[in-house]
C-alpha cells in the first residue's frame, strides 16, 4: 500500500467487513446505531495485513456520531489492505500531529466551556446538542447508557435544572432510550424495547421549562423500526428506515404521514432526505432535500464519480474514490478537502460545520478550529439531527470529573 487514499479505502473496507451480528450478539437494540459503528471501527482497527509495509496510527480519535466517546480507545498501530469504497468511514487517515486550524480557544471562545460529568446525583451527563447559544441538553444517566433523567446547563449561571425523568414502561425487556430533538420549548425522543419478542418504539415528550415525560405513541412491529425522530411545535416526527416520514400530536392519536414525506428520512425538522442510515445507503447520492413544513423540493446536483453524497439546504459533503469534498447544493463551490469528516449522519451541523479529526470546519468561512488538549478522546451529542456538541474529559480516560463542550449553537454568523 502506497498512497493515503488506498489506505483510506482499506479502513472503509474493513469497518464495513466488521462481522456486526457476532460483535453485537445479545445487544439487541441498546443503542442501536452507535454501538454497531463503534464495534466496527474497533473490528477495522484490528484488521492486520501483511501484504506491504505501510502503517497507520489510529490516535483515538473516532467520534460516533450517535455520542459514544467511541475515541476513547488506545493508540494503535496496524497495517490494512485491500481498498475498496464503502459506506462506513469517509476518512483519510492522518496523524494528530499534522492538525492545522486555529485553536477552539481563540477562533470562538464564547462557544468553548467547561462544566461538570456527572450531575447533583452523581450520574454521569451524556451531552444531547445545544439548545441555543448558552444551554446545552443534557441526558444524565444512572448507569451505563441508561437515561434517568432530561437536564440542562446553562453557561451564563454554571447550573444545571431537571427537565424531566426518562420513565421506562412496566413489561419491556431491553427498554433503552435513543436519539432526542428539541425546538427550543420541547424535548421529544424515542425509547426501543421489545416485548414477547415483538420490537417496540415509543415516542416520549416533555417540556422543556420542565414536566412530566409524557408517551405519544407506541410502535410495534416494523413500524418500531425508527431512524430519526423531531419536533415541529406541535407533533412529534420521526422517519423510519424503509422510508417515509409520520407525525403524531403531542397530545397522542393515530400516526399519520407528513404530506409529500413518502420514502424520505428526517434529517431535522424540516428538512429530508431521500437516503437513509441502512446498510446499503451509504454509497448513494442523495439527489434531493425536501422542505416538509411548505413542501418545497430542491434537487441537488451531482457531479461524476461522486458517491454518498449528504446535503443541508445550502452545503453538501461526499467523496470521489477515497477524497472527501464539499460543494453546495447547486454544484458550486466544489472543492477537495485534505481531511476526513466523522459522525454517523454525515449531513453538515446547521448546514455549516464538519467535524474532523480533532477539529471542526466551518464551511462558511473556511476556517479549521482545532481542539487542544483533548487528551484520548472526544463525544458527540446524542441528537437526532446533527448535533452541535462536541466534548472531551479534562484527564485521559473515560471518567474525567469535567467535560470540555464545544457548542456550536454559540459560533456568530459568519462575516
Amino acid at each position: 500500500m502506497r498512497t493515503e487514499d488506498e489506505l483510506s479505502g482499506a479502513l472503509r473496507d474493513a469497518a464495513d467487513r466488521a462481522p456486526e451480528l457476532d460483535l453485537l450478539a445479545g445487544v439487541g437494540e441498546r443503542r442501536r446505531r452507535r454501538t454497531r459503528r463503534r464495534a466496527q471501527l474497533l473490528a477495522a482497527a484490528a484488521v492486520v495485513g501483511v501484504v506491504s509495509t505501510s502503517t497507520v496510527v489510529a490516535q483515538g480519535v473516532f467520534s460516533s456520531g450517535g455520542g459514544e466517546e467511541a475515541a476513547a480507545m488506545p493508540t494503535t498501530t496496524m497495517t490494512v489492505t485491500k481498498p475498496h469504497p464503502t459506506r462506513t468511514v469517509t476518512a483519510t487517515p492522518r496523524p494528530t500531529t499534522q492538525a492545522m486550524g486555529t485553536p477552539i480557544s481563540k477562533l470562538w471562545p464564547q462557544a468553548l466551556f467547561q462544566m461538570p460529568a456527572k450531575n447533583a446525583d452523581g450520574w454521569r451527563y451524556r451531552p444531547i446538542t445545544g439548545i441555543n447559544a448558552t444551554e446545552v441538553l443534557l441526558n444524565a444517566e444512572s448507569s451505563f447508557e441508561k437515561a434517568g433523567k432530561i437536564e440542562v446547563y446553562d453557561t451564563k449561571t454554571g447550573k444545571s435544572r431537571v427537565v424531566t425523568e426518562v420513565t421506562a414502561t412496566p413489561g419491556l425487556k431491553r427498554n433503552f432510550q435513543q436519539a432526542a430533538s428539541t425546538d427550543g420549548k420541547n424535548v421529544v425522543w424515542y425509547s426501543t424495547a421489545s416485548k414477547n419478542g415483538t420490537p417496540i418504539a415509543e415516542l416520549w415528550w416533555a417540556p422543556l421549562p420542565g414536566g412530566k415525560a409524557k408517551r405519544a405513541a407506541t410502535l410495534t412491529g416494523g413500524d418500531a423500526a425508527v431512524d430519526a425522530v423531531g419536533v415541529d411545535g406541535e407533533n412529534i416526527v420521526w422517519s423510519m428506515r424503509k422510508g417515509g416520514v409520520f407525525q403524531v400530536p403531542f397530545t397522542g392519536g393515530t400516526p399519520s404521514r407528513v404530506p409529500k414525506a413518502e420514502g424520505l428520512h428526517l434529517i431535522g425538522w424540516p428538512w429530508a432526505s431521500d437516503v437513509g442510515e441502512g446498510t446499503n445507503e451509504g454509497e448513494r447520492n442523495q439527489s434531493k432535500i425536501v422542505n416538509l413544513a411548505d413542501g418545497t423540493v430542491t434537487k441537488i446536483a451531482i457531479k461524476g464519480g461522486t458517491k454518498g453524497l449528504r446535503c443541508g439546504s445550502v452545503w453538501c459533503v461526499g467523496r470521489r474514490g477515497s477524497v472527501p469534498f464539499v460543494q453546495r447544493i447547486d454544484g458550486t463551490g466544489d472543492k477537495k478537502q485534505g481531511f476526513g469528516f466523522m459522525g454517523l449522519r454525515p449531513y453538515p451541523i446547521l448546514d455549516r460545520f464538519l467535524q474532523r479529526f480533532g477539529g471542526v470546519y466551518d464551511l462558511n468561512t473556511d476556517k479549521l478550529a482545532r481542539m487542544g488538549g483533548s487528551g484520548s478522546w472526544s463525544g458527540v451529542g446524542t441528537s437526532s439531527e446533527p448535533s452541535t456538541i462536541i466534548y472531551w474529559g479534562t484527564t485521559k480516560g473515560d471518567k474525567p470529573d469535567k467535560y470540555w463542550v464545544l457548542n456550536l449553537a454559540a459560533v456568530p454568523p459568519a462575516q
